[in-house]
């Protein structure tokens, strides 16, 4: 069981769930900015692991791939169900609006997982629906454009921008096409750069 963690790609996913915790443990903590930060990495992360496991596929060892992917599948359900879904609690303070937002996002993020898990990508390699790791950049780009929105109605723009998402999650007529290759490292690059203007806005 913890031998697969020595697989390079299972090792990565590993470094993520260590980014997710750290970002959970800050946003408890009244660090709201630097937890999204710190999630951003497990966002990145989750695309490098997919990178490399297609690169290193003749390396790995048996059992190896079917682990990391149930493994990798609950990475995105923390970094881009769970933690969101919290942040609009948070966020909205016991609003029913926030209720209905996290209730929402946590049951179409259950269905899109699900069915990725047995189906996966359609025929041209594009996803079906949003995928619910696109959550976790969004919450980043919403929580950095804060002091630009008026304080009374930011919860309820973030409450309705992800009621909006959980409908994308699961519409069979969106197409994504799967974030690979070059993509790889801008997407990279932009989540470094977005987590550095999370911390500047804190403490800048």
């Amino acid at each position: 069981m913890i031998s697969h963690l020595r697989d390079y790609a299972n090792a990565i996913t590993t470094l993520g769930y260590l980014f997710a915790v750290v970002g959970l443990f800050l946003t408890l903590n009244g660090k709201l900015e630097l937890g999204v930060a710190a999630m951003l990495g497990t966002w990145f992360l989750d695309h490098w692991d997919g990178h490399v496991a297609r690169k290193t596929s003749h390396l790995r060892r048996p059992g190896a791939a079917d682990f990391g992917k149930s493994f990798d599948g609950f990475s995105d359900l923390v970094h881009g169900v769970i933690f969101p879904a919290a942040i609009i609690i948070l966020v909205g303070r016991g609003t029913v609006l926030s209720l209905v937002a996290s209730l929402l996002l946590v049951l179409a993020g259950a269905i899109r997982l699900s069915y990725f898990e047995n189906v996966g990508l359609a025929a041209d390699a594009r996803f079906i629906g949003v995928p619910v790791s696109y959550d976790t950049p969004l919450l980043a780009l919403l929580i950095l454009l804060r002091p630009l929105i008026p304080e009374f109605g930011f919860p309820a723009l973030l409450s309705i921008a992800f009621i909006c998402l959980s409908v994308l999650h699961v519409s069979p007529r969106v197409r994504v096409p799967a974030i690979r290759g070059k993509a790889v490292p801008i997407a990279t690059a932009a989540a470094v750069l977005t987590a550095l203007g999370l911390i500047y806005s804190r403490y800048g």
